[in-house]
């Protein structure tokens, strides 16, 4: 490797100065198109149509009897499916990191897809299975004669409830089973060569290992719960409406961007918390503790206080179910009480083999038989709604039958004498001459866009992080720039879309250019993905070749060239790819922007559904899951640690 680096010449000196120069482009792309949509919500919330500021909007906004209502629900239903969907889910993780078999590794990897996939194409999957006339009510219907339908979960708590705990599942599985996996080998045998059983053994050397990752997977659905757009738009009717839903509905129905700002930056403040939370418990426990070091034990202790003093308050105000509220307790005194009475040896662990589940039979047929009856379960779960999908894009609901020349008319092919034509036609539903093709091409130019943009700028920022001097010489800035890589992922669609809009707005762009925001919008919510993954590659390299490079006179680009560049490759691939399927799916800031000649696939799929054509939004949501579940794949192909959520 050493001779591919070439001698320090003026024309490397040039070179050195332009790449330091591209390096502050992801500064400026941060700025201008991240921080300054969020300035103008800003500004909506406490400035005065006479320019003076003021708190009004605020306290009216968290006053308001109606918002205080959706603010309940909203909290409600994010602490009820985080519960539900770690019950469901722990026991899965427990299996992928106990046992053995057969395709162990690709049925986790399928199972994992659900949450990849649109949140608008999930809710279509449930609403086929479950909905009034879904095909489960129209079996049950049949076979026992029934005049209504038995199964009433479409517009209902409960069936939030349950399409939020499906979407979330993967979470669970692949955090905890990861930390179960990584659990400490020889402590677990110290402690059953000392006798430790079953609970014993649970209690003092499983779940203190664990607890993190149960409390981060917990956090992380409590946090998409609670931004939930397309899921509540959907099947929450006129009763049910998060903060998402209200916030859009104050901007585009009542236009009260006053209010609507001051929402969302109160939801804003809520999920920035829970995002250091998640990262706190998703960190390495080694990390963790140098971190805790940092800090002087008064003022961690005082942070604390603060944080759970508040949230109390919180809920009390909002007058979250106070059954809730004792429930969230419990399992917090738990996790601080159970989850730290056994100290974690960091160093070589012994990677964790795992038992054969054909093993598990000769030695206990009935907790064998629970175990596949849980893998049955979990499958059936979170694969059925995917594969109705797929049958309705070839089935014909209104005549009972199967209508494969559908799937072609709707992408504008047709069937004559001399052969086959293509002739799409505009479809009213989408939109005056708007036609399925124009939402494909939207989709997928939005799609390439974000990929090339969000790769590119998530690899300076990554490159700028670790290898830029000034931030070296200012670790200050190093972390502002590290904060402001993470704040678009807990910032809502809502409040970007908000925030493009309001921006845009300002500076009257014209509706020619009117996909500019929508772009902006998709780079903001995939480059941090693709910054997560270059950085975790960046974990591989040994710096001390860089070192090498650096002493015998190499300059910077080439030693990015042949020395970085080919070691975090795949994660660059990784994070690109994930940026793709990110941007074919985004829903809710699409949704607050587009025009109807910028429609998309994700927007395409609810209109249909709204007018109950389910069979052309089937067809448009397989196309939909093809592309994010081939993502998905590439993404776990090229390495399984490249991967986050």
């Amino acid at each position: 490797m050493v001779h591919a680096i070439k001698n320090f010449s003026s024309k490397d000196k040039i070179i050195n100065s332009s790449f330091n120069f591209i390096l502050l482009i992801p500064i400026l792309v941060s700025f201008f198109f991240f921080f300054i949509p969020l300035l103008f919500v800003l500004i909506d919330a406490v400035l005065s149509d006479s320019g003076n500021i003021t708190s009004e909007f605020i306290i009216e906004a968290l006053l308001n009897p109606l918002n205080l209502h959706f603010i309940r629900f909203t909290l409600n239903q994010a602490i009820i499916s985080a519960i539900i969907t770690v019950i469901l889910g722990l026991p899965g993780a427990y299996i992928f990191a106990k046992y053995r078999f057969t395709g162990d590794r690709i049925l986790k990897t399928i199972l994992t897809i659900p949450f990849v996939l649109p949140p608008i194409v999930v809710v279509l999957g449930f609403v086929l299975l479950i909905g009034p006339n879904g095909i489960l009510n129209s079996v049950l219907m049949t076979s026992f004669h029934l005049e209504n339908p038995p199964i009433q979960l479409y517009k209902t708590f409960e069936g939030i409830i349950l399409v939020h705990a499906f979407y979330n599942i993967p979470i669970v599985l692949h955090l905890v089973s990861s930390a179960w996996k990584q659990a400490n080998v020889d402590m677990e045998e110290v402690a059953i060569t000392l006798g430790s059983r079953k609970f014993h053994f649970f209690r003092y050397v499983t779940f203190p290992q664990i607890s993190s990752a149960i409390f981060a997977s917990g956090i992380l659905t409590f946090l998409y719960c609670f931004t939930s757009f397309a899921v509540v738009l959907s099947l929450g009717g006129i009763q049910y409406k998060t903060l998402e839903v209200q916030i859009y509905s104050l901007f585009h129905y009542r236009y009260d961007y006053h209010q609507a700002a001051a929402l969302a930056l109160f939801q804003l403040l809520i999920t920035s918390v829970l995002i250091i939370l998640y990262l706190y418990f998703s960190e390495p426990v080694l990390k963790r503790e140098k971190f805790t070091t940092f800090l002087p034990s008064i003022l961690r202790r005082v942070l604390q206080c603060l944080v759970i003093g508040g949230t109390i308050l919180m809920f009390l105000y909002f007058r979250v179910e106070i059954l809730l509220i004792l429930l969230l307790g419990l399992i917090g005194v738990s996790f601080w009480k159970f989850g730290r009475t056994t100290p974690l040896t960091i160093g070589e662990i012994r990677e964790r083999s795992g038992e054969k589940l054909g093993e598990l039979f000769a030695r206990n047929k009935i907790y064998f038989s629970m175990v596949i009856i849980y893998l049955l379960s979990l499958t059936i779960f979170l694969l059925l709604p995917i594969l109705i999908i797929f049958i309705s894009a070839f089935y014909d609901r209104i005549t009972n039958s199967w209508n494969i020349d559908a799937f072609f008319h709707l992408l504008g092919l047709r069937s004559i004498e001399k052969g086959i034509i293509w002739a799409p036609e505009s479809i009213p539903a989408l939109g005056a001459g708007t036609t399925a093709i124009n939402l494909i091409f939207n989709s997928l130019a939005f799609a390439l866009i974000t990929l090339v943009l969000s790769t590119f700028f998530g690899v300076l920022s990554i490159y700028m992080i670790r290898r830029s001097d000034f931030l070296g010489r200012h670790p200050v800035m190093g972390l502002l720039l590290s904060w402001s890589l993470v704040l678009p992922l807990v910032t809502s669609s809502i409040t970007i879309g908000l925030g493009m809009l309001r921006a845009f707005g300002f500076i009257r762009i014209s509706s020619q250019d009117a996909w500019i925001p929508i772009i902006l919008a998709h780079l903001i919510a995939a480059y941090p993905f693709v910054s997560r993954s270059v950085s975790t590659a960046y974990n591989k390299i040994d710096f001390g070749l860089i070192e090498m490079g650096k002493t015998l006179g190499a300059s910077r680009w080439h030693i990015f060239r042949n020395i970085e560049l080919p070691i975090i490759s795949s994660g660059i691939l990784a994070g690109a790819t994930f940026a793709l399927a990110i941007s074919f799916g985004e829903f809710g800031a699409t949704y607050f922007i587009a025009r109807s000649e910028f429609t998309t696939m994700t927007i395409g799929i609810y209109k249909f559904l709204s007018l109950r054509q389910l069979q052309n939004s089937s067809i448009m949501a397989s196309i939909l899951i093809l592309v994010c579940s081939i993502a998905f794949l590439l993404v776990q192909k090229l390495g399984e640690d490249e991967f986050h959520f």
